[in-house]
Formats: structure tokens, C-alpha cells, sequence
């Protein structure tokens, strides 16, 4: 977290992943934890930690903001955007949606800090 000034998250709810009340409970308990943790960090960091609603982000381009048609399946690795012929890794894709969705400019994703931002020093 002490590489970058801003951090997109997926708000996740696993809702589908317990078969009973014990277990849905659980996973929600645990799930919470580890996002509270992860913003308390942030802030005790001077980080910025937004929450994404993960809805779709397989579906929709990073580049252009089209939305496919169907889901991918999770043996197509490769995104390609029938609108703007944008090819990118499906989780890469992905990452930069919910960037997008945070509000957070993706130019920086590749382990640049953008242009005006802060030294970690400073920050």
C-alpha cells in the first residue's frame, strides 16, 4: 500500500460461496475484517481506499466503457471489446474498470506515480 496514493478494491459480498448459515456468517465476518483492516490501514497511511461495487467489471471495457453482450466464461482469459477493438488480460481489464469506477485515473496502474503526485516522503 506504501506504492501508490490511491487504492480501487473490489466491495466484496460472498453471499454465493456459503452452503449454510454457519458458513455464510463466517465468511461475512471474515470478509469485513479484512476490509476494515485494509481501510484503517489506508488511513493510518495517508492513503485513499475506495470501495468498488464489483458488479460487471468483466463485462465492461476499461477503455471505452462498452459492455459486452454476455458474460465471459471463466476460461476466457483475454478481454477484446467488440466496440473498440481493445485487447487487454481479463483481470487486467478488470483492475483498470473498477480504477475507473473509483474515480482514480488508470494511467498510473503500471507502477508510475502520475504527474504532480506526492513523493512518499511527503505524502
Amino acid at each position: 500500500m506504501t506504492d501508490h496514493d490511491a487504492v480501487a478494491v473490489e466491495d466484496f459480498r460472498p453471499t454465493f460461496l456459503a452452503k449454510t448459515t454457519m458458513a455464510r456468517e463466517a465468511a461475512d465476518a471474515a470478509i469485513g475484517a479484512t476490509k476494515k483492516a485494509l481501510v484503517e490501514m489506508g488511513r493510518k497511511h495517508g492513503r485513499d481506499v475506495r470501495l468498488v461495487h464489483p458488479a460487471r467489471t468483466t463485462m465492461d471495457c476499461a477503455r471505452c466503457g462498452a459492455r459486452t453482450k454476455h458474460a465471459l466464461p471463466l476460461s476466457e482469459r483475454t478481454y477484446t471489446c467488440a466496440a473498440c477493438g481493445a485487447v487487454s488480460p481479463r483481470d487486467k481489464n478488470s483492475a483498470r474498470v473498477m480504477l475507473v469506477r473509483a474515480g482514480l485515473n488508470p494511467d498510473g496502474v503500471e507502477g508510475t506515480r502520475p504527474p504532480g503526485a506526492l513523493p512518499l516522503e511527503a505524502a
